[in-house]
């Protein structure tokens, strides 16, 4: 499912970004198949994906665009309930669909990452204002325990005049 930037447009204030970010959920053994499948179609991945290594990196070297493939993104469970949660999108109007992440774990996800910057912040706080009203706060305030970003989560909302209760 996408996250990142290209999930931002589904939810809050559109943005310039310069790549695209998957989250996958895949074993070694799928992990390895998709490598395959990946330098067969003509991509080149780096380093090697590792179940245990939180990213890696697919390049198409004709468009020169990069996808970071996120198997452990920060706090972002892959548990049943995250994928119910997942929307499907249609960004070209033809016949490919994606998924992106739900707008709850976006913001979670976004406050969540260990490199956490104030773009980051942006991001979270646009969704939190333009989904206002629409968001399902327990359970965004349950994925924010669980990260333990609960704090600064509260701090946005906040700012962004968005009541968590």
């Amino acid at each position: 499912m996408l996250i990142g930037g290209f999930a931002l447009a589904a939810y809050g204030q559109i943005r310039a970004t310069q790549d695209i970010d998957m989250a996958i959920a895949a074993s070694c053994a799928k992990s390895a198949e998709l490598e395959t499948h990946l330098e067969k179609s003509g991509y080149q991945v780096s380093p090697k994906p590792d179940p245990a290594a939180p990213v890696f990196l697919v390049t198409d070297l004709k468009l020169m665009l990069e996808v970071e493939m996120w198997t452990k993104p920060d706090g972002v469970v892959f548990d049943t309930e995250l994928m119910c949660r997942r929307v499907r999108v249609n960004p070209y109007n033809d016949d490919f669909e994606m998924f992106t992440i739900g707008p709850e774990d976006f913001i979670v996800n976004k406050l969540a990452r260990r490199d956490r910057g104030v773009q980051d912040e942006l991001d979270a706080v646009s969704v939190l204002e333009l989904q206002k009203g629409k968001l399902d706060y327990p359970y965004l305030r349950h994925r924010a325990k669980q990260a333990d970003i609960i704090e600064l989560l509260e701090t946005l909302m906040q700012k962004s005049g968005t009541n968590i209760e």
